[in-house]
């Protein structure tokens, strides 16, 4: 790694809330990212009592998570997928020089590197094959850090109160309601991903909702029930909390905009630390 390569960056999708007596944060999350906001983190959470989640991050939670995604009479996300698609993901996601000796290939061939991929996900799901290949991808390109277990960890760090605003199998039905339409479309754009994740990331390190609302229409969890309509259940359990101050509500960014908006109707301003 270069010596001048700094992976801690400033937090700045972050947004101060007016509780009633003292300040809480709102925190837009993305589960992978390529830099560290710990720095930040950690000076927001001096300020605070309690850290809000939109669910449970324990390892335990993760694994159960990880384990209602398979499912060995599940059809192969293959199934769904034409021989164009099934094509790009190899190019993309197939496995590189150095990986294949590792690995034992003889050969990188279109084929070997099809069913490299296609082993990637047997016996999962289709969401769950899917966030599969778009975290191998992610860490393909170096995403390292997560923002969200970042936060967790910081607070159970700092023996912050933790609440989680849904529960794991809200979380599971959240995952089990997405679309296969649209995880086959974002599966068939594979050679842009690489474009989008580094807007993303510039979207994400500025601060600018609006870029990545623009950005991320096309993602699989980017749907009403998903976003829409939990913004108001997120929003309904995380209200109290920001009112009586000092907490800091971790959710994802794609979550920002309709919870400000549910906030400033109800007359609590929201104001951005980066503006």
């Amino acid at each position: 790694m270069p010596l001048f390569f700094k992976p801690e960056k400033p937090m700045k999708m972050i947004w101060r809330v007016q509780g009633q007596e003292s300040p809480s944060w709102l925190v837009g999350t993305a589960h992978f990212f390529p830099y560290s906001f710990k720095k930040s983190l950690a000076r927001y959470f001096q300020e605070v009592d309690t850290v809000l989640f939109e669910g449970p991050l324990d390892q335990e939670s993760l694994t159960r998570v990880a384990q209602a995604g398979h499912d060995r009479q599940a059809p192969h996300l293959f199934t769904l997928l034409d021989r164009r698609t099934i094509g790009r993901l190899a190019q993309v996601l197939g496995p590189s020089l150095r990986e294949a000796r590792i690995l034992g290939l003889l050969s990188l061939t279109t084929s070997a590197a099809e069913a490299y991929v296609h082993d990637l996900v047997q016996g999962m799901k289709p969401w769950m094959a899917f966030f599969t290949l778009w975290t191998y991808f992610l860490e393909k390109q170096g995403w390292r850090y997560s923002v969200d277990l970042e936060a967790y960890d910081l607070a159970r760090e700092r023996g912050k109160e933790i609440v989680f605003l849904e529960t794991l199998e809200e979380q599971i039905d959240v995952l089990e309601s997405l679309s296969r339409e649209k995880i086959v479309n974002f599966l068939k754009q594979a050679d842009r991903w690489k474009f989008y994740s580094r807007r993303y990331v510039k979207g994400y390190l500025a601060g600018d909702l609006e870029m990545l609302l623009s950005l991320t229409g096309h993602f699989p969890s980017r749907t009403a029930p998903v976003i829409q309509g939990r913004d108001h259940i997120l929003y309904r359990r995380l209200r109290p909390f920001l009112e009586k101050g000092k907490a800091a509500a971790c959710v994802g960014a794609p979550h920002v905009p309709g919870i400000r908006q549910l906030l400033h109707h109800d007359g609590c301003l929201t104001r951005s630390e980066h503006a």
